[in-house]
């Protein structure tokens, strides 16, 4: 990696996490969610200061480039959090379901209270 990239990656990861801890201050951004994305940017952060360490962990897991392993890293990683999203997306799916029925069942309650209001 050259010196250039490294700087570039280092500002990068700087960048992120300063993005993220703005928005967690702004009140944007849960902090249980943001967990993730802050150790992720301290991840870079470590990798674009010690370029050794992805060296190292490509050769020792057979890549024939870092930067395969760099983008393997990276595909993996948002794997991860799109896992994440699905699960968080099916909770929100089941409250949904969950408050729509409570409310067709007020409503229904409420139509059958007047209706015998209306009777007498």
């Amino acid at each position: 990696m050259s010196l250039l990239q490294q700087i570039v990656f280092i500002f990068a990861s700087l960048f992120t996490f300063a993005f993220i801890i703005k928005k967690i201050t702004r009140n944007n951004l849960a902090i249980s969610d943001s967990i993730v994305w802050i150790l992720w940017s301290l991840f870079l952060l470590i990798i674009s200061i010690f370029p050794q360490i992805p060296t190292v962990i490509s050769r020792v897991l057979g890549f024939r480039s870092v930067s395969n392993f760099i983008f393997t890293m990276f595909i993996f990683f948002m794997y991860i959090m799109l896992f994440y999203q699905t699960i968080l997306i099916s909770q929100l799916k089941g409250k949904n379901r969950d408050l729509v029925q409570k409310l067709s069942i007020k409503d229904y309650q409420e139509y059958l209270d007047d209706s015998v209001k209306n009777l007498v």
